[in-house]
C-alpha cells in the first residue's frame, strides 16, 4: 500500500474506511492524524482521527498500524482504549461551541473518531494576517465562545487540555468551535514517559509540564487566556516554564489599554496568573470578571446550530434556539411537500395571468384581424427614448448642392485630426512575464510555507517533551542515580549502565554547558534539553550526542528556530524568526540554517515577501505585500530587488 507524499506515516489519499474516503491530511501531531474524509452514504465531509502515537507506534505497508515493540504494547493498546473512551465521551455533547462526535470506530489495529467537519479557518490562521491579531469585538466573541464551550465541558467533568490557536476553528458564520480534546493525551502521559506530547508551549500552564502537576478548570481558563493574549497582542505570552522566578510577563491592562475594554484585559491577566491558586477557579467565577464585555446570559444550547454561509469568516455570536426550534417546526421534508400540493394552483395561476396579458396576440391569431391600438402616452418611468428622424442638411443657397456621382475628396482624404505627444508604451509582454513567473514562484513558495508550519509545530510539541523530559532527568528522587566525575571539572548525576550514561541524567561541563535528557551508550539520545555557556539553548530531539531531529533552538532575545535539525543546525522544513525589532520570519526549506529554496518571509506588520531564496537572502522571483493589501511582482538578486511591476 502506497504511503501519502504529505506524511509518511499516514494512509494514502483514497484509502476507504467503511463508509468514508479519505482524500486529504488537514493536520498530525505526537498522538494522532486526522483527514478530512467523504461520506459515501450521506454525501457530506466529515473529519477522521486516527489514534496514532508517533512515538511508539509505526505503519506496517499494509496500512495497520502497530506497536514499535514488545516493550510498549501495552502502553499502545491502553492508550487506544483511553482514545476511544475521550470519544464516547464527547458524543455525548451537542453544543454550539464543541465539535460534534459523530461516531467512533475500531480498524487497521488502531481506533478511528468521526467528526463534523468545520469548515473555516483556525485562529491561527487568521492571527497571519498582516496585523497579527484581532479586533476588539472579534476577541470579545471568541472569548463568548470559548467560555460557554468551556463551561459545558467541565460541568461533565472533562478538561480540554490542549487549547490553542490551532485547535479553534471559526466556521463561516463566525460561531468558534473548539476541536481535538487532549484528555486521551493527558491520561497516557501519566501511565508512561514514552508519550510526552501533552502540551504546546506558551498556550500550556506551569502545572502541565509536570505530569504529576494537579489540573482542573483552571488549567483551562490559563491556556483559553493565552489564546486571547495572542489574539489582542499578535503574539502569545511568555513560556510557562520561562516564568520561574523573575516572571518576564508584562499585564495587557497596562499594554494594551487603548485599544480594549480594561474589564476584559483585567480579566485576562487574571487567568494568566502563573500560579493556579491566583487564577479563577472556574469559568462561573471567571466569567464576571470581563464585566459587559461578555455579559452574563444563559450558555447557548447544548445541540447542533446549522451553518452560514460566507465569504471570509468572522467571530461571531451563535444562533440561539430560537431559530432552531423553527427549523425543527418546519423541516426540509415537510416543506417540500408543501410546495408539492400548491404547485398545480400555481401553475393555474400563471396560465391564466398569461392569457389575460396576450388576449390581443391571442385573438389576432384566431381571427386574422389585428386590434387597433390608440395612442396613449406611457409614463414617465416606462417610456423609452426613441432615435428621431435627422432631416437632411440645408444646403446654403449661394453654394451649389454636391455633386453624388463624384466622390467627395475632402470625405475620402480627410484631414488628420491631432494626435497626443507620443509615449513610450510599455512592454507588457515583459510585465506579465514578470507577474506569471512571480505568481508561480510564491504559489510554490505558499506550499512550502504550509510544511514550514507543520515542522514548526511538531517542533515545539517536542520542545515541550523534551522539557519534560529534562525535567525528570533533574529530580533529585531520581531512581538509582549515580554521580560521575570528569577531567575539567565536568560531571554527570544520573542513570548508569556499566559506568556508562544510560536512562535519564544532567551533564555540567567545564565551561558551563548543560546536557539534561534521555542518555544512551554515553550520549544523549532521544529527547533533551542543552545550554551551551553562550546561553544558546536547544530543545527536542537528540542522536548520538547530537541535536538532530525535531526541535527548538533559541538565543533569548535574539532569534528562534523551530523545525527539523541535523547535526545542530536547521535543515529541512522550519521556521527561524528574529526577536528583535521589526521581527524578521523566514518559514521554508533551509539548508545550513539558511533558507534556501521557496519561501516566504514576514518583516513586522510591513510586508510578506513570498518566493525564491538563496543563503538566506530573496533570489529569483517573487511577490510582495504590504501592510494595506498591495501586492507587487519582482525579481531579486542576492537580497536586492532589481525589477518589479508598478
Amino acid at each position: 500500500m502506497p504511503i501519502s507524499s504529505e506524511n509518511d506515516q499516514a494512509l494514502p489519499l483514497a484509502t476507504r474506511l467503511g463508509d468514508y474516503r479519505l482524500d486529504a491530511i488537514i493536520g498530525h501531531g505526537g498522538f494522532g492524524i486526522t483527514y478530512r474524509a467523504f461520506d459515501t452514504q450521506l454525501a457530506k465531509f466529515v473529519a477522521i482521527k486516527e489514534y496514532f502515537p508517533v512515538e511508539f507506534a509505526v505503519r506496517r505497508p499494509d496500512g495497520h498500524v502497530a506497536p514499535r515493540g514488545a516493550r510498549v504494547a501495552d502502553d499502545f493498546a491502553w492508550g487506544r482504549e483511553r482514545f476511544l473512551d475521550e470519544a464516547r465521551a464527547l458524543a455525548r455533547f451537542r453544543h454550539a461551541h464543541i465539535v460534534p462526535v459523530l461516531r467512533y470506530f475500531e480498524a487497521n489495529d488502531t481506533a478511528y473518531t468521526v467528526m463534523e467537519f468545520e469548515d473555516g479557518r483556525s485562529v491561527a490562521q487568521l492571527l497571519r494576517t498582516p496585523n497579527h491579531r484581532l479586533q476588539p469585538d472579534e476577541v470579545r466573541r471568541l472569548a463568548e465562545g470559548l467560555l460557554s464551550g468551556l463551561h459545558a465541558v467541565h460541568a461533565q467533568g472533562f478538561l480540554h487540555r490542549d487549547i490553542k490557536p490551532s485547535n479553534i476553528i471559526v466556521r463561516h458564520d463566525g460561531v468558534p468551535v473548539l476541536i481535538d480534546f487532549g484528555a486521551a493525551r493527558q491520561a497516557m502521559g501519566g501511565r508512561t514517559r514514552t508519550l510526552t506530547s501533552i502540551l504546546t508551549p506558551q498556550y500550556a500552564p506551569i502545572e502541565q509540564y509536570a505530569l504529576d502537576g494537579k489540573q482542573g478548570p483552571w488549567s483551562d481558563i490559563y491556556s483559553t487566556a493565552a489564546v486571547l493574549h495572542h489574539t489582542i497582542a499578535g503574539v502569545p505570552p511568555p513560556d510557562a516554564a520561562s516564568r520561574v522566578g523573575n516572571d518576564p510577563y508584562r499585564p495587557l491592562s497596562v499594554t494594551h489599554s487603548d485599544r480594549f475594554d480594561p474589564a476584559l484585559l483585567a480579566a485576562v491577566d487574571r487567568g494568566l496568573a502563573f500560579t493556579p491558586e491566583q487564577r479563577p477557579q472556574t469559568i462561573e467565577a471567571w466569567r464576571p470578571m470581563f464585566g459587559a464585555a461578555i455579559p452574563l446570559a444563559e450558555d447557548a444550547p447544548t445541540e447542533r446550530l446549522p451553518a452560514a454561509s460566507s465569504a471570509t469568516p468572522r467571530l461571531g455570536a451563535a444562533r440561539r434556539a430560537g431559530r432552531d426550534a423553527g427549523e425543527a417546526a418546519n423541516p426540509p421534508s415537510a416543506r417540500r411537500s408543501r410546495f408539492r400540493r400548491r404547485l398545480p394552483f400555481l401553475l393555474l395561476a400563471l396560465a391564466i395571468f398569461g392569457i389575460w396579458k396576450y388576449q390581443a396576440q391571442i385573438r389576432e391569431r384566431l381571427t386574422g384581424v389585428p386590434k387597433i391600438e390608440t395612442q396613449t402616452a406611457m409614463p414617465p418611468s416606462l417610456a423609452v427614448a426613441l432615435p428621431k428622424e435627422t432631416p437632411p442638411p440645408a444646403v446654403a443657397p449661394d453654394k451649389p448642392a454636391p455633386d453624388k456621382s463624384t466622390p467627395d475628396k475632402a470625405a475620402a482624404n480627410p484631414a488628420p485630426t491631432p494626435a497626443s505627444p507620443p509615449q513610450a508604451a510599455p512592454d507588457t509582454s515583459a510585465r506579465k512575464a514578470l507577474t506569471d513567473q512571480a505568481q508561480r514562484a510564491a504559489t510554490e513558495a505558499r506550499t512550502l510555507f504550509d510544511r514550514a508550519d507543520e515542522a514548526s509545530k511538531g517542533a515545539r510539541s517536542m520542545l515541550g517533551e523534551a522539557r519534560i523530559v529534562a525535567a525528570r532527568a533533574a529530580r533529585p528522587d531520581l531512581e538509582n542515580a549515580e554521580r560521575l566525575s570528569y577531567d575539567g571539572g565536568a560531571s554527570y548525576i544520573g542513570q548508569v549502565v556499566d559506568g556508562k550514561r544510560q536512562g535519564l541524567g544532567v551533564a555540567e561541563l567545564g565551561n558551563g554547558e548543560r546536557q539534561a535528557g534521555d542518555w544512551d551508550a554515553d550520549r544523549l539520545n532521544g529527547l533533551g534539553t542543552v545550554r551551551l555557556s553562550d546561553d544558546t539553548r536547544y530543545a527536542g530531539q537528540w542522536r548520538d550526542g547530537q541535536s538532530t531531529g525535531l526541535g527548538v533552538r533559541e538565543r533569548p532575545g535574539i532569534e528562534r528556530s523551530e523545525g527539523n535539525f541535523v547535526a545542530g543546525r536547521l535543515e529541512g522544513p522550519g521556521v527561524r524568526r528574529t526577536l528583535t525589532d521589526p521581527n524578521v520570519v523566514q518559514s521554508g526549506e533551509f539548508q545550513s540554517d539558511q533558507l534556501d529554496g521557496p519561501g516566504v518571509e514576514a518583516i513586522g506588520d510591513r510586508e510578506r515577501y513570498a518566493g525564491g531564496f538563496r543563503n538566506g537572502r530573496r533570489q529569483g522571483y517573487g511577490q510582495v505585500t504590504s501592510a494595506d493589501g498591495t501586492v507587487r511582482a519582482g525579481l531579486w538578486e542576492d537580497g536586492k530587488l532589481v525589477d518589479s511591476t508598478p
